[in-house]
């Protein structure tokens, strides 16, 4: 399985690390404490033009790092992350090992600063940023809608019988009206039918013409 392309940047307290793939899915993204106490960061997932690509990453990191208050952004150009480092210092590099067989991490040089640059801050404005523990379920407090399946359950003719009570007022004759509406799909004859019914109506309610004198 291949590795996706890795870009990254750092400051003193923290990381810039992007995964290079598009139109990802069937995601999944870890950052967690690895082996010694360093940062750990998985990868797998679909990605590119059908049919897609499988890619796989498994990075343990050059020191600690604070998974609770770093931050990911799932788009379809990019994986963004902002990983907050426990130590306020420079890495050497981004992994804890080193060799040819990391060359799919690469430095960003659009983010990338020299130390005596500190103060330069990547805007990341553009980025839907949430933490990890959400980035598999969408924006924060949608996990909720799932609940609404429990409708299922409910008794059609109870609902029908409280709603008649007087609760909603005139929407007691709403079962009936339900039932009309099964005919509904014939809906693309709509009008010509009809238009011949109600002429032939209006002519009957015509009176009878005088002869005329």
């Amino acid at each position: 399985m291949p590795f996706p392309t890795v870009l990254w940047a750092q400051r003193k307290d923290k990381l810039y690390i992007t995964i290079d793939v598009q139109d990802v899915k069937d995601q999944e993204i870890k950052l967690e404490d690895g082996p010694e106490g360093r940062g750990r960061l998985y990868f797998k997932g679909k990605a590119g033009p059908e049919p897609q690509t499988e890619f796989e990453l498994d990075l343990d990191m050059m020191d600690k790092i604070d998974v609770k208050e770093s931050k990911v952004s799932v788009s379809g150009r990019s994986i963004f992350m902002i990983v907050i480092k426990v130590e306020d210092e420079h890495w050497e590099r981004l992994t804890k090992d080193k060799g040819r067989h990391l060359s799919h991490i690469k430095c960003d040089w659009n983010k990338w600063v020299d130390e005596d640059e500190e103060g330069a801050e990547v805007d990341t404005s553009n980025y839907n940023l949430s933490g990890f523990d959400q980035q598999g379920g969408g924006p924060p407090g949608m996990g909720g809608m799932g609940g609404m399946g429990g409708m299922g359950g409910m008794d059609m003719a109870e609902m029908m019988a409280k709603m008649g009570a007087g609760g909603m007022g005139g929407m007691g004759g709403m079962e009936g009206m339900l039932g009309g509406m099964g005919g509904m799909g014939g809906m693309e004859g709509m009008g010509e039918g009809d238009e011949e019914e109600d002429s032939d109506d209006d002519d009957d309610d015509l009176p009878d013409l005088e002869p005329a004198a």
